[in-house]
Parts: C-alpha cells; sequence; structure tokens
C-alpha cells in the first residue's frame, strides 16, 4: 500500500479596511493569502473567492507560485446585505487539491 503524507496548509482570508467599517454601501479590501509548503513550483493555480451578500464568485488563475513562497491576491466588494457572511477561498492545482479557508464577518447595516 502506497504512503500518503498529508501537509498541513491552508487559505488564509484577511478582511482589510478602515476598522470597524463592515458596513452595507462601504467598500472594503479582501486579502487572500496562500504559502506553497512544498519544496517544488506549484503550476496552473485556481484560486476562488466566494461570499454570498459580499461579493460574486470570483476565480483567478495563477501561472505557477515559487517553492515555500506566498501568494497574495485582493479584491474590493462592497456587501450588499447586513448580518453575519462568510467568506470562503479555494485553492487547487494539481499538486495540491482542495485547500480551502473561510472567514467570518458580522456586516453592519448602513445608519
Amino acid at each position: 500500500m502506497p504512503t500518503v503524507n498529508r501537509i498541513k496548509t491552508q487559505v488564509v482570508i484577511i478582511w482589510g479596511g478602515v476598522p470597524g467599517e463592515k458596513v452595507v454601501g462601504k467598500e472594503m479590501i479582501v486579502r487572500v493569502e496562500f504559502t506553497n509548503p512544498l519544496s517544488r513550483e506549484l503550476t496552473d493555480v485556481l484560486v476562488r473567492l466566494d461570499g454570498p451578500g459580499l461579493l460574486r464568485p470570483i476565480s483567478k488563475k495563477f501561472s505557477k507560485i515559487a517553492k515555500n513562497s506566498t501568494l497574495t491576491w485582493e479584491e474590493t466588494c462592497i456587501p450588499k446585505r447586513a448580518g453575519p457572511r462568510k467568506l470562503i477561498a479555494s485553492l487547487n492545482c494539481d499538486a495540491i487539491r482542495h485547500v480551502y479557508g473561510e472567514l467570518d464577518i458580522d456586516i453592519q447595516s448602513a445608519v
């Protein structure tokens, strides 16, 4: 039976913008980060970002991520709905599949 090595890795989502400004109708920045844990280059990397009520699903393809380096991708969005929301990012390529991260955000109503 072949040996399977599990690699601990994740996609990190970071909310950016003015502290406390998680408000419907106000622009915010979302940053997705992924560090390649392998000792080889990753190629044809597809990253997806989705957040119902925050932004429409977005996909971005990266041709390569060098070994042990970090990919950073920023997007701006304007929340459309108040209340608890979730951002989900996923990463897939030939060498690594189904890597994901999520971030819970509480969006406030506009005053």
